[in-house]
């Protein structure tokens, strides 16, 4: 009986093929996941979004709560306390100080929505004789009449979308009161997250013992490290974004863009996700440099001007001093993870862990190329 024998070239082939053929199993198998992962987050965002964000915020001001146990005797109540209040008098004093700027544009805003809203009823009385008229020589309500008889079907058609389009409306009625029951609780869930205690790293590889050893390490280190990049790109980007804000404000306001000191700070605010500030920023003030009243090209440009200082302040100063290279990722591939996690979970939650999602993803490559992927050529 003869042995049948591979050579060393059909060896790695087969290898190569076998390997090949694992990785899209695991491929297909993730993205399978991700797919009901993201169905998931979609039906239940209201539900879990203020719970994810009690988690995310909880996780990066927990030095500071540490600080205050240990100052109040590890006595988890009144630090907890301690945290809201050191978190509420400083929006109060915020308040108080740009209260008045903030309400005057507020005012305005809704006096031009006012305005808008007196000019296009006086628009519709002039005309309204005219229309009246016309209706009235063109004999449109018998028109109108022969018309609904026959279209009834589609009446009929149109009556049934309605009513379910109305079903729809309740449910996403239903959905918005769950999630404003979920933010009223979100102090709540805040304070839980807070006073949990930290599991060890030896306490979390305990709850893994299907796993061998090594694997059971390998997954306490992504685990830390997706923590640790969670925690240190929302802590950055949080300062980054508010002294973005207040520059967008300052800037906009000596120009003397029309509202530009409240929509400044939102902009800013926004730049927690990388650039949606800036994109928008755009997209609405040199509009509104335009056309306001006394606006024009030279007010436009202004914008253009205040929004290119701060974009060079934020990446040559704020970005470097505040954030590092924490992520190491190129600002090409964020513009591309924010687009992909964004499709992929279904708008805000993607968008928000773009950057965290991205940066654990070129980590945990790593852990596959250096320890689980063989070389095979």
């Amino acid at each position: 009986m003869t042995s049948f024998e591979l050579s060393p070239i059909q060896k790695r082939t087969l290898a190569a093929a076998v390997t090949l053929l694992a990785a899209v199993f695991v491929l297909s198998v993730v993205g399978l996941a991700l797919y009901w992962i993201a169905r998931f987050l979609q039906y239940f965002s209201n539900v879990l979004m203020p719970l994810a964000v009690a988690a995310i915020v909880a996780l990066v001001i927990r030095p500071y709560y540490d600080l205050l146990l240990s100052w109040t005797g590890r006595r988890p109540v009144i630090a907890v306390l301690l945290v809201y209040l050191t978190f509420i008098l400083p929006i109060i004093a915020f308040s108080w100080f740009f209260g008045a700027l903030i309400v005057k544009e507020f005012a305005s805003l809704a006096e031009q929505i006012s305005h808008l809203f007196h000019r296009g009823w006086a628009f519709v009385q002039t005309q309204w004789p005219q229309w009246q008229a016309q209706l009235q020589d063109y004999d449109w309500a018998s028109q109108l009449r022969e018309l609904l008889e026959e279209r009834a079907d589609l009446l009929s058609h149109a009556a049934m979308s309605f009513f379910s389009t109305s079903v729809s409306m309740g449910a996403t009625v239903f959905h918005f009161i769950t999630g404003l029951v979920g933010w009223i609780i979100f102090p709540i869930y805040l304070a839980f997250f807070l006073a949990a205690p930290t599991i060890s790293r030896d306490r979390i590889e305990e709850l893994l013992p299907f796993f061998r050893a090594g694997t059971r390490k390998d997954i306490v280190y992504l685990g830390t490290e997706f923590v640790n990049i969670l925690v240190s790109f929302f802590r950055g980007q949080l300062i980054v974004a508010l002294l973005q804000g207040l520059l967008y404000a300052v800037g906009f306001s000596l120009i003397g863009l029309e509202y530009g000191f409240i929509l400044g700070l939102v902009l800013g605010l926004l730049n927690i996700i990388p650039y949606l500030g800036s994109i928008l920023g755009l997209v609405i003030m040199v509009p509104l440099g335009l056309f306001q009243p006394g606006g024009g090209v030279l007010l436009a440009s202004g914008a253009v001007a205040v929004f290119t200082v701060v974009q060079l302040i934020e990446s040559y100063f704020l970005t470097p001093r505040i954030m590092g290279d924490r992520t190491g990722l190129h600002p090409l591939a964020i513009i591309v993870a924010i687009f992909f996690w964004g499709t992929a979970f279904g708008g805000i939650w993607g968008m928000i862990l773009a950057i965290p999602l991205t940066a654990f993803g070129v980590v945990f490559w790593r852990l596959l190329k250096e320890k689980y992927i063989p070389e095979l050529v």
